[in-house]
């Protein structure tokens, strides 16, 4: 029975504490507020042979693409999440993912690898969901309050 409210407060001081490391890791190195993070927000529109498949298709070829891409990524050392299945949140915003590096750190940064760490997917050896609540409750205790978003 006392199980429920420690998930719930684990869930909860994970959601809330992830968004710090998530702004964090996404932050330009150089300052300048440049780099791969803008050039990940740029949309291209369909082909008109995309637009022509069923949506169904779409979908599929959609997929094949972001896991070509992450791989593509991780292969160029740009793409290493900390649970797997990698997330896409990172590909999606970004343009890259070094979850792996912050949550040795810190804690899970977006809100998929967040999940997948409650969920139990996380895939950094030594680490587990409930290592990071404590590193996080004593973030806040020791910066008396919650990281902003």
């Amino acid at each position: 029975m006392h199980r429920l409210p420690r998930l719930a407060g684990l869930w909860l001081a994970l959601t809330l504490a992830a968004c710090a490391a998530y702004q964090a890791q996404h932050a330009a190195s150089d300052g300048s507020g440049g780099g791969h993070a803008e050039a990940a927000l740029a949309v291209e529109k369909p082909s008109g042979q995309y637009c022509e498949m069923p949506v169904d298709r779409q979908t599929a070829l959609l997929r094949g693409e972001v896991e070509h891409a992450k791989a593509e990524l991780a292969r160029q050392g740009r793409y290493d999440c900390c649970v797997a299945p990698a997330c896409t949140e990172c590909l999606m915003h970004h343009g890259e993912c070094h979850c792996r590096d912050v949550v040795r750190k810190e804690g899970p940064c977006c809100g998929e690898c967040t999940q997948a760490w409650i969920e139990g997917k996380g895939t950094v050896e030594g680490v587990n969901a409930w290592d990071l609540l404590e590193r996080k409750k004593a973030m806040l205790k020791d910066t008396g309050k919650a990281p902003s978003r």
